[in-house]
C-alpha cells in the first residue's frame, strides 16, 4: 500500500497581523496549545535558539475543499483573527490537519483545548512575578529631626519580599504623610489626626477604584498617632507593617533568624470600678503605676508584656513576634469588654515599637467596645493626647 502523502501543513502568515500573532504567542505563553511543548527555542544544539512553533488555523485558512475543517466556515468570519488561531509544535500541526486524523481534531475539540491551555497559563501566571502593594510612609520630627522612610528603603525592603511598590491608577501608589509641627506644639496632635485621615482618605479611594489590594505601612511617628494610624486603616485590605531597626545598616526589613517572642497579660489590683479600664502595654520599657495620672490609679488596670524577659527596645525584631502581640492584644481586648461590660471608656498608656503601636489601633472595634483615650509620655508623667475608636 502506497503511504499517503502529508499534506503541507505550512500556513502562509503575511496576512496575519503581528498584534494578532503577539496575542496568540502571549496567551499561550510560549508552548504548543496541544502537548505542552515548549517552543521558544532548542537547546540541544550549540546554534542559537529558533523558534520552533506555527501558528494553526482552527477553521482552514481557505475555502478550498482540501482545507482542514472549511467546512465549518461562517459567513464573514476572520479566518486570521486571535479566536482563530493556535499556536502549536510542527508535529501537532501535521497531526491535526492531516486529512487521516482531522475529524478526530474538529472545531469544538481545537476550541476546547485552545481554551483549557490558556486558563491553565492564565492560572498558573496569576500569582506568580511580584505582588503589586501601594505604600504607606508617614513621616514626623522624632526627638527634633523629621524621619521618614526613604523611598530606597522601601523599595529595598519590598523588593527582598517580592513586592513591588506600585499601582497602575492615577495614584502614585506611595501615599505619603508627612506630620508636620513637634510634639508638644498648639494643635500638633489634632493637626497629625488630620494629616493622616487625609492620607488614608486617598488609600480608601484608591481601594474602592479597585487599584489597591494590599498595603505596605513604613511609620515613623509619636505612639499615639500611631495608634491612631492602626484604628483608621481599612481593616478589608492585606496590610503588612514594617519597622526601622536598630543598628547600623538593620534597614526596615523583618529579621528572618530573629527571636520569635510570645506575650503574656495579667490584671493588676482589684478594684471595684467598672465605668473605666486602663489598658498597659510594656514591650519597648517598664511601666510605672506611679506615673499614671492620679484619676487612673484607682481603676482596674490589665497589663501585657513579653514572656521570659524584660521589655527592651528590641523586643520585637521578627514579624512572627509581631503577630504573637496582635493575637494575644485581641484576646486581652475581647476578656476585658467581656469582665467589664458597662466600661464607658478605656485608657491606653504604652511603651511599645512603631509597629506594635499600628497593631494596637488596628484591634480596637468602633462598634463593640468604648472610645480609647491614648497617653503621651512627658517629663511629668502620662497626658492624655488623644481619642480613638470613637
Amino acid at each position: 500500500m502506497v503511504a499517503r502523502k502529508a499534506r503541507d501543513t505550512h500556513v502562509s502568515r503575511g496576512a496575519i497581523k503581528e498584534s494578532v500573532r503577539l496575542a496568540v504567542w502571549a496567551r499561550s505563553a510560549g508552548r504548543c496549545t496541544i502537548c505542552n511543548r515548549r517552543l521558544l527555542g532548542d537547546a540541544r544544539t550549540f546554534l542559537h535558539s529558533v523558534a520552533a512553533a506555527e501558528l494553526a488555523h482552527n477553521i482552514g485558512a481557505t475555502s478550498g475543499s482540501a482545507s482542514p475543517r472549511a467546512e465549518a466556515a461562517v459567513s464573514g468570519m476572520d479566518r486570521e483573527s486571535e479566536e482563530n488561531l493556535l499556536l502549536v509544535c510542527h508535529d501537532c500541526h501535521r497531526i491535526i490537519d492531516h486529512e487521516d486524523h482531522v475529524r478526530f481534531f474538529l472545531p469544538e475539540k481545537l476550541r476546547e483545548l485552545k481554551q483549557a491551555h490558556e486558563l491553565r497559563v492564565e492560572m498558573a501566571t496569576a500569582q506568580g512575578g511580584l505582588t503589586r502593594t501601594a505604600v504607606i510612609r508617614v513621616g514626623s520630627n522624632i526627638r527634633g529631626a523629621y524621619s521618614i522612610a526613604s523611598r530606597r528603603e522601601v523599595a529595598e525592603t519590598l523588593f527582598a519580599l517580592n513586592y513591588l511598590g506600585l499601582v497602575e491608577s492615577q495614584w502614585s501608589g506611595d501615599f505619603t504623610c508627612s506630620i508636620t509641627g513637634n510634639v508638644g506644639g498648639k494643635g500638633f496632635w489634632q493637626a497629625g489626626e488630620q494629616q493622616i485621615d487625609d492620607t488614608l482618605s486617598r488609600v480608601r479611594q484608591a481601594i474602592e477604584h479597585g487599584d489597591v489590594e494590599h498595603l505596605s505601612v513604613f511609620p515613623f511617628a509619636p505612639i499615639p498617632l500611631l495608634v491612631y494610624l492602626g484604628s483608621r486603616l481599612d481593616d478589608k485590605t492585606t496590610t503588612r507593617i514594617f519597622q526601622k531597626h536598630r543598628g547600623q545598616d538593620a534597614g526596615w526589613s523583618w529579621a528572618v533568624d530573629g527571636e520569635v517572642v510570645e506575650f503574656t497579660t495579667d490584671a493588676g489590683e482589684s478594684h471595684d470600678s467598672d465605668s473605666e479600664v486602663v489598658l498597659m502595654c510594656e514591650i519597648s520599657s517598664p511601666l510605672n503605676s506611679e506615673n499614671l495620672p492620679a484619676e487612673l490609679r484607682d481603676l482596674p488596670r490589665r497589663i501585657l508584656r513579653p514572656i521570659g524577659q524584660a521589655p527592651s527596645p528590641v523586643t520585637i525584631t521578627s514579624e512572627q513576634s509581631l503577630t504573637n502581640f496582635a493575637s494575644v492584644w485581641r484576646t486581652l481586648l475581647a476578656e476585658v469588654e467581656s469582665a467589664y461590660p458597662r466600661a464607658v471608656r478605656w485608657h491606653l498608656v504604652a511603651s511599645v515599637p512603631i509597629s506594635v503601636a499600628v497593631e494596637l489601633g488596628r484591634a480596637f472595634m468602633r462598634d463593640a467596645q468604648p472610645p480609647v483615650t491614648v497617653y503621651e509620655r512627658t517629663d511629668a508623667g502620662y497626658l492624655a493626647v488623644l481619642d480613638v475608636n470613637i
